[in-house]
């Protein structure tokens, strides 16, 4: 019995030693990408499956090195044996958020038939591939989707403008639906109470960078527009 104790003990011991040196290592490369890179937005987000190796997020894309900091791997690690792309499933987990927190009351919300699946969307007015897949979502049915107007003002300088006047529409979803078709401009005042400058900052918060971003009821992010079957697709397999 008393040997089993040891043995326990011991075991013990080495677990919270190995841990405690995985720790450090991490620790260690945090520091040493501060140090190496005060000007790189860099964070330690994990250990990948090759040992001694980490996950690092460089400006929304992931990269590996070690505690050392000073080589890095840029691409996909793959395991081949499994057929499945590590890297590309990281990013997904890691671009996920949380939906509940998102503030609703600042989107233009349309419920298409039942309404039971959900899309939420960042979008920016005067964006060609919005314009693109809001004429897609014309065909999807049975869908609640939520727009927040997110415009991109160095490279639509109008926008922001649009945006606002979309907003003070009595029917926004309507003025938006007209301006992103048809390009019918609203004709309400840009002067109201309006959540554009949020919406703005909500997406720098959940660093989205471009337009169109999609998030799925499960927090999924997809990035780009898709066409009507590929949507019907992904929100069919929601889980």
């Amino acid at each position: 019995m008393k040997i089993q104790k040891y043995i326990s003990i011991a075991l013990t011991g080495l677990a919270l030693s190995l841990s405690n040196a995985s720790f450090a290592d991490v620790d260690t490369l945090a520091k040493n990408l501060k140090n190496n890179y005060p000007n790189l937005s860099a964070k330690v987000v994990g250990e990948s499956p090759v040992d001694d190796i980490y996950e690092v997020q460089v400006a929304g894309n992931l990269v590996y090195t070690n505690e050392d900091a000073r080589y890095f791997f840029v691409g996909n690690l793959v395991d081949f044996k499994n057929k499945t792309n590590v890297t590309e499933q990281r990013q997904q987990e890691l671009s996920q958020i949380d939906i509940s927190q998102l503030p609703l009351e600042d989107a233009i919300k349309n419920v298409k038939g039942n309404g039971e699946r959900k899309l939420y969307i960042f979008s920016d007015p005067d964006c060609p591939y919005c314009q693109r897949l809001e004429q897609e979502l014309t065909t999807v049915n049975n869908v609640t989707i939520y727009t927040f107007m997110m415009p991109l003002k160095a490279l639509h300088p109008n926008a922001e403008t649009i945006a606002k006047k979309v907003w003070c529409s009595d029917n926004r979803y309507e003025a938006w639906e007209d301006y992103m078709l048809h390009q019918k401009a609203p004709s309400a005042s840009e002067n109201c109470n309006n959540p554009v400058k949020q919406n703005i900052d909500l997406a720098t918060r959940l660093n989205v960078t471009g337009t169109p971003t999609m998030f799925l009821e499960n927090g999924q992010r997809i990035s780009g527009g898709r066409s009507a079957q590929e949507l019907e697709v992904i929100l069919n397999t929601v889980k």
